[in-house]
Order: C-alpha cells, then structure tokens, then sequence
C-alpha cells in the first residue's frame, strides 16, 4: 500500500480488535489488581520473603514459553494457540484464587504464566495480520488504552475486593474476562492456515527456561545469602551452561526458538534491549509502589491501586502521541523523549517513600507510564514491520520476551534484596487489619526498615531508566513505518518460491 494510501476499519477487523482488546484487558487487569492485593495476601499468609517469586514465578513462565508459542503461532495459526492460553490463563486465576500458602499461590501463578505467554504476545501479533504498519501505527493507541481502563478499574476494584469479600477474589475476577475474550476471537477470527512440516525447538526451549529458572534462583539466592555460598555459585554456573547451550543450539537449529537472523537488524537488537530494561522499571513500579503506599504510609488496598494505576493512566496517553508522531518524525526521536521521561518518572519514585503524598506516587508513576507509551509503541511497531507476516509472530513474541525477562530478573532480584533490608517482620504491616494490632514504637520501626529497602529499589530503578536512555541514544535506528516495504515483500517471495509458506488468507485479506 502506498504510504500516502489512507483505508478505513473493515467490519471484520473491527471484530476481530474487540476480541484481541478483551484478550489484552485479562491480562492488564491481572497485574494491576494483584499488584494492589499482593500486600493484604502477603499480611494473611505471611512469607514477606516469597514477596518477589509471587511476581517472578509468573514472569518467569510467561517469558520463557513466549518463543514457543510465538513459533505455534506462526505455524498453525493464531487462533488455537491464543485459545489454548486463555484456557491456561483462566485455570491459572482459578486456581491462585483457593491457594492457602505462599508456595501454592507461587506454583499457580507460574500457570498463570503459561496463558500469559500466549495470550498477549499473539494478541498483538493478531493486530500485526489484520492492520498495515501506518494503521498499526494509529490503533495502537487504542489497544494501549485498554491498560489504560484496566488499571483505572483494576486498581479500584482489586481494593475494593481485597477490602470486602477478600483478595482470593481478585484472581476470580479474570475468569469472566477471558471467557469474553475466547467467546469474540472464537467467533469473529476466521483462519484458514496453509500448514507446513515443522520441528519445534524442544531442546532450545528447555535450556532457556533451565537458564533462566537458575538465574533468577541464583540472584534471589546470592542476595539473601551471600554470592560465595557454594550452592549460589552453583546455581550461576548452571544458569550460565545452559543460557550459552542455548545459543548455541540456536544457532545451528533447523528451526530454531529464536531466529539469530532477526537479532541481526539493527531495529530489533536495540528494540530488544530497550524493552528488556523496560520491563525491569514496569515490573519493578507494579511490584514495590504499593508496598510503600500500604506499607510505609499506611494506606489502604484502594489507595495502593489508585498509584499504580496512575501508571497505566499516562502509557495510553503517550501511545497515542507516539502513534502519531512516529509517522511524521520516525521512531527514534520518539524513543529518546520517551525513556528520558522514564528517569523523570523513577526519580520522583525515589522520594515516594519519605513523602508521604498519595498524589506525588501517583505523578511519579504517571510519568513513567506516559515514557512507556511513548517508548513501547514505536518500537513495536516498527519491529513489526521489519518482517513478514511468517516471522511476525517470532519478532512479536521477542517484544513480549524481552519485557517480561526483564521483569522476571529485575523483580526477583529486588525481592531479595528488600527480603534481606527488612526481615520477615515487615510482613505484619502490609495487613491493614493486623496492622492496627502492632505497638506504636514496633510500627514506626518497621516502618522506617521497610521504607529503607524500598528506597534501595527504587534507586536501583532510578539507574536502570538511566541506562535505558543510553542505550536508546546509542543504538536506536532512524526508522519510519515504511522503510522495510520492500524487504518484508521479497522475504515473503522467497518464502513462497521455497515452497514453505505458512499463511493465513483470511486474516491477511482483511488488509
């Protein structure tokens, strides 16, 4: 299509946003209402220690299983692949919702995972078949704003179930969702996919969850204990065979998990790296704000939700300028305002603590949302039209890989470390109803503890959205939406003269 070639939605693509929106909103409103009742589950179960792994067993799934799916995807089809990780997601929230340890809340949250490993990378690679890169460009405002109204009410209604019937609740809450998701994708995506033989990369797939499963241990680990322990520098060791097996089995893979030849185009190496870090500073404000709100200040479940959603308020703000701006001025400019407004952002977060303000953790989280919607948006766009449609689910899916690995090692080392600065103890405080039982002088001593190590994190995060403003300036290609017609074109010809296509007509119609 020309680039000055302007189209309108068709009924079915408008069919088909709505059930990839709803697909996108179960996943949004699980985060923003578990990150707000994290503190009262932590207050009834205890486990202060465990804080990290609730966040990270998820995270670690769904990073690892990404590839995978993503790989199904482009295979047999979109379709099943988005159905079978509702099935997982939906089982998953059943499941966390009649837990009654920390260790069988973490085991069914890394189920949960596995849905999340399908649902929202497929989700937006869905959105990559049945929009141009210039519409692309445009609707991802849209699809961002579903963040937007999920953590509005996601946080409100996550406190106010948390506070009333209980937390277990807020895991329920996503089983209507996703029926409503499955219902809209089942009914309104029409596929006919052209199968081709295929292997799937078993081996790279278990050496990378290995990897990374001893990583975040090892990290966790070493924090609480100290890296010289043996069984910690075991653990590393492992993690580090197994990640360097991967690469290696990557590389001479028939059909590799991971195609090295994507990591080669300038876009989507610093894409990735951009996003990895990214993802620690989203995870990590998700993760550790509320416990400053419950915790420190004493704030209620709903006050906790009300900051972090603040977060999810600016990121559809921001994907809505970007989405605009990256046609007129390209993607880098747009990149660097956005991750510059990440170090905005985390430095206020750095004083959320010893201001004890509602409304300045929600301006600080509100300015970070806004520089990831200003820095998400591009580069997934432009990601996704650097290939064809037979890699577009693989380049989408490292998008998604990259956030959420970063996530799962940033929030896991973060953790321990606030495990080790503030002892079990802490966990008495973050229960509004047993907070009100504990003496005034033991109050404001684990108070002040507890806003130490937050401190710590939040400097971290501070240093992280640093070098994520380096790293965009260093390595960020000028790119604009149109700049790879030609390549994703000859790519799917010579896709097709190998006689190893994998197409879905109907979706690909709808352009």
């Amino acid at each position: 299509m020309p680039p000055d070639t302007e189209r309108g939605i068709t009924r079915e693509q408008l069919l088909v946003t709505a059930g990839v929106m709803a697909g996108i909103a179960v996943a949004a409103l699980d985060s923003t209402v578990v990150g707000t009742a994290m503190p009262t589950i932590i207050g009834q179960l205890g486990g202060i220690a465990e804080y990290g792994w609730v966040f990270a067993a998820y995270l670690l799934t769904a990073t690892t299983t990404v590839p995978v799916f993503s790989t199904l995807a482009d295979v047999h089809g979109r379709k099943p692949i988005f159905m079978i990780g509702l099935a997982l997601f939906i089982g998953g929230s059943m499941l966390c919702g009649i837990a009654t340890s920390m260790l069988q809340l973490i085991i069914f949250r890394a189920i949960q995972g596995l849905g999340a490993g399908a649902v929202t990378p497929i989700a937006f690679t869905i959105v990559g078949d049945i929009f141009d890169a210039r519409q692309r460009a445009r609707m991802q405002g849209f699809f961002s704003s579903v963040w937007g109204v999920s953590a509005i009410i996601g946080p409100a209604l996550g406190g106010l179930i948390t506070g009333t019937v209980g937390w277990r609740w807020v895991f329920y809450i996503n089983v209507p969702v996703g029926l409503t998701a499955a219902l809209l994708i089942g009914l309104a995506l029409n596929e006919h996919v052209e199968h081709r033989e295929h292997r799937l990369d078993w081996l790279g797939a278990a050496t990378l969850t290995g990897g990374v499963a001893l990583l975040l241990l090892g990290v966790s680990e070493g924090s609480r204990i100290g890296f010289a322990n043996a069984t910690v520098i075991a653990m590393l060791a492992g993690a580090i065979a197994l990640l360097l097996a991967f690469g290696r089995n990557e590389v001479t893979a028939d059909e590799p998990l991971i195609d090295i030849g994507l990591l080669q185009r300038p876009i989507i190496a610093a894409g990735l790296a951009v996003g990895t870090l990214a993802g620690v500073i989203m995870f990590g404000l998700t993760a550790y704000l509320p416990p400053i709100v419950q915790g420190v200040h004493g704030g209620s479940p709903l006050e906790a939700g009300l900051a972090v959603g603040a977060m999810s308020i600016g990121w559809p703000i921001g994907s809505i300028i970007a989405g605009r701006a990256m046609i007129r001025f390209g993607s880098r400019p747009v990149v660097l305002v956005g991750t510059s407004l990440l170090v905005v952002g985390t430095a206020v977060l750095t004083q959320a603590a010893p201001i004890d303000a509602l409304w300045y953790a929600a301006l600080g989280a509100a300015v970070v949302g806004f520089g990831m919607g200003l820095t998400s948006t591009p580069l997934l766009v432009s990601i996704q039209s650097a290939v064809s449609w037979r890699r577009r689910g693989q380049a989408t899916g490292l998008v998604q890989f990259s956030r959420t690995i970063g996530g799962a090692v940033g929030t896991g080392l973060m953790g321990a470390i606030l495990a080790s600065a503030v002892g079990p103890t802490a966990s008495t405080i973050l229960d509004p109803v047993n907070r009100g039982s504990i003496p005034a002088a033991d109050l404001a001593a684990i108070s002040d503890a507890l806003a130490g190590g937050l401190g710590l994190i939040f400097a971290l995060l501070l240093a992280t959205a640093a070098l994520t403003w380096l790293l965009a300036i260093r390595f960020m290609p000028a790119v604009h939406v149109d700049d790879h017609a030609e390549e994703r074109a000859e790519e799917l010809a010579a896709d097709r003269s190998a006689g190893g296509r994998s197409r879905i007509r109907n979706v690909e119609s709808y352009k």
